[in-house]
């Protein structure tokens, strides 16, 4: 069992089989929206993560609406994310939030799991790229470093703790 797997195991209180999907989720998502690649280094350094990433593939294509650009966008009224700056990756972040929370829940995991989900992953994506790389990679996928600073500054909250932001 990987690092990853069983630190998700022993702090979420899941299954390997689910805490594999988790990993698998976040990872997929942040795969989806960043260059290329990006990810590479983790898959080398951490071959089962693709494997999870594959498996959590399906669901993450199969969100309707365009998936975390139509959340986002519908969160927006439809009107787009363009020309919106750190509001945008603020509103991404809160899509993000909510395709994770979504599928987690699909796993048989509670929302309020969510909040200490996606920073135990993100902080292994980070031991595996290093500092400098993952501050590159958050510079380019914008909702990477809302749900970072998100989780940093709060205990919980999900989507609505990100949503208060907003107003």
């Amino acid at each position: 069992m990987s690092d990853l797997i069983g630190n998700l195991v022993s702090t979420l209180g899941v299954s390997p089989a689910q805490a594999e999907g988790t990993a698998g989720t976040v990872l997929g998502l942040i795969q989806q929206h960043a260059p290329a690649g990006a990810l590479d280094s983790v898959v080398q350094k951490e071959p089962a993560a693709q494997g999870w990433i594959d498996r959590a593939a399906p669901a993450l294509t199969n969100q309707g609406g365009g998936g975390l650009g139509g959340l986002a966008g519908s969160l927006l009224g439809g009107g787009g994310l363009g020309g919106l700056g750190s509001l945008g990756g603020l509103v991404q972040g809160a899509a993000a939030i909510q395709v994770v929370t979504s599928q987690l829940e699909k796993l048989g995991i509670p929302s309020s799991v969510t909040a200490q989900a996606i920073p135990l992953v993100l902080s292994f994506v980070q031991s595996k790229l290093g500092n400098q790389s993952f501050a590159a990679l958050t510079s380019k996928v914008p909702f990477l470093q809302e749900l970072a600073q998100h989780q940093q500054s709060s205990s919980g909250g999900g989507l609505a703790g990100a949503l208060g932001k907003l107003f």
